[in-house]
């Protein structure tokens, strides 16, 4: 049962960071080193070839969490600037009213 909340709390992490990587990864501001490194990583890490193993007691775990891990990493070495616009721009959006007149 734990296994479980974990795995969901990770998916629910990544769900939550997924808009803002897709933005930063199609920005053309954000380094090309920076975006090769990520999609080469996350290719190693959803690869079928498990070159790294599973840790032990976690199993499928790991690899979530390795996405979570990377997509932490990602936004943190963005420009810093970059990063704000797109929170400032999130933000708004969440602010937003969208109730009928």
């Amino acid at each position: 049962m734990i296994a479980l909340w974990l795995r969901m709390k990770t998916m629910w992490a990544l769900r939550r960071n997924a808009a803002r990587v897709g933005r930063l990864f199609l920005d053309q501001r954000v380094p090309m080193p920076l975006k090769a490194a990520t999609a080469l990583s996350a290719l190693l890490i959803l690869s079928p070839v498990d070159l790294l193993g599973d840790i032990p007691l976690l199993g499928m775990l790991d690899d979530t969490m390795l996405l979570v891990l990377l997509a932490w990493l990602f936004v943190r070495f963005c420009p810093k600037d970059v990063v704000a616009e797109y929170g400032a721009a999130a933000a708004a959006a969440r602010l937003k009213n969208v109730t009928p007149n």
